[in-house]
């Protein structure tokens, strides 16, 4: 019984979080894609997090060798830039970005 509570729960939730993130599709958004805004909220952005701030760390790393090689920009843009973008700079359940 609790388990089918806390799956009413989750599916309500979901639900929510995707009817209240329209504004870049232009229409309703359906019980699918509030799935994939919880799933996102839960799981993808903790994750793609956590990747941001070890990538940064590793950046912090191989920084001086980047530097001596001249392709400081280009590391720091495929290892902090593109990862923070996908992280912080997207909508919910857009995974196109």
């Amino acid at each position: 019984m609790n388990k089918i509570k806390t799956l009413v729960l989750i599916s309500l939730f979901s639900a929510s979080l995707g009817l209240s993130d329209t504004g870049t599709q232009g229409e309703s958004s359906s019980v699918a894609d509030g799935f994939l805004s919880a799933g996102d909220l839960v799981v993808v952005r903790p994750i793609s997090t956590a990747a941001t701030i070890g990538a940064f760390g590793i950046f912090a790393l191989v920084a001086p060798f980047t530097e001596m090689a001249g392709c400081t920009e280009e590391t720091y843009e495929g290892l902090v830039e593109k990862p923070g973008k996908f992280s912080f700079d997207r909508d919910l359940g857009d995974f196109k970005k």
